[in-house]
């Protein structure tokens, strides 16, 4: 009977598999779920609204059958739903990998999801919620990133961060200093050689919003994000957009402070057509290891970050 559910759902990702192919196969930007502002840039909706549909309904079909998989400690069900390059941040921001949770899928475990949201980007698919953690019942944002591979979705990334952890674990969190004198990582280099002319453009992108960040350049800054833009910050309560995040950067730069962007020490790009995942992991000016994840979306502005989420290192 455990099983009984995984095989609807696999039924039902059949069933809807043929118009979400037809999706990718289309001329377009972005395939897109509005989220927060309810405004779609013209240049975007390029997709028919039953491609999209069916793409959102799969991937979220995809992400049901994984939790419930869970639930029932069904390792067989749940692994062959994630990407070989897997990867879970969890609260504490540990970072374990597919053959770390092959016997151990219970470890994925939490509370009923609230506030379930899903946007689909081509062939990334972004669900976001709330739950309540094991064993403490801390409430935390998580992020769970599926990517298309053929017909099937695959989770590639699971984070979560619980907010009232990140102040705890040191007072100088959150708090602006003046603007250091210079910024080279990641302001104009990084350790990460781009392996393609789309993972170039993001890179160079990226680069470009954290050189605006440090020197409180919130126009450039703004430019780079998308108007759908939201962020889940390791000492924010709640998630932020583009508005908020402009007009920190532009507060901080008449105060004549900074809140220098942490470097970073390693970095993975991958590129799914007009949507890409991003992963880094970022140290502070404290010394402090951040876990980041983000996703970008190609536009006609070009690529433009739409999402990012870091969780502090215990």
């Amino acid at each position: 009977m455990r099983n009984s559910a995984a095989l609807f759902v696999a039924a039902a990702l059949a069933a809807i598999a043929p118009a979400a192919s037809d999706a990718q196969q289309k001329p377009q930007n972005l395939i897109f779920a509005a989220k927060g502002s309810g405004e779609a840039n013209i240049a975007e909706a390029r997709v028919d609204p039953s491609a999209l549909n069916a793409a959102s309904e799969q991937a979220r079909l995809a992400d049901r059958a994984l939790m419930e998989a869970i639930a029932a400690s069904d390792g067989t069900v749940a692994t062959n739903l994630l990407a070989s390059e897997f990867t879970w941040i969890d609260r504490d921001g540990r970072s374990r990998t597919k053959s770390d949770l092959l016997d151990r899928i219970v470890l994925l475990s939490a509370g009923p999801d609230t506030n379930l949201a899903v946007s689909v980007y081509g062939r990334v698919a972004l669900v976001t919620g709330a739950h309540a953690l094991i064993p403490d019942a801390a409430e935390a944002f998580f992020t769970r990133v599926w990517v298309r591979q053929g017909f099937d979705w695959r989770l590639l990334l699971y984070q979560e961060t619980a907010p009232g952890d990140f102040l705890v674990r040191d007072p100088r969190n959150g708090v602006a200093s003046p603007r250091p004198a210079t910024c080279d990582n990641p302001c104009s280099s990084l350790p990460y050689k781009p392996l393609s002319p789309d993972a170039e453009e993001i890179v160079t992108s990226f680069m470009a919003g954290e050189k605006a960040l440090f020197e409180g350049d919130a126009d450039s800054a703004g430019r780079i994000l998308g108007d759908d833009a939201t962020f889940i910050m390791p000492d924010g309560y709640e998630p932020i957009g583009k508005t908020q995040r402009v007009a920190s950067i532009r507060s901080l730069r008449e105060a004549d402070q900074s809140d220098p962007p942490p470097a970073v020490a390693s970095m993975a790009v991958w590129v799914f057509g007009g949507a890409a995942v991003m992963s880094a992991d970022q140290e502070s000016r404290f010394g402090q290891l951040l876990r980041t994840t983000g996703i970008w979306a190609k536009r006609d502005a070009g690529w433009q970050l739409i999402f990012s989420q870091q969780t502090q290192v215990q």
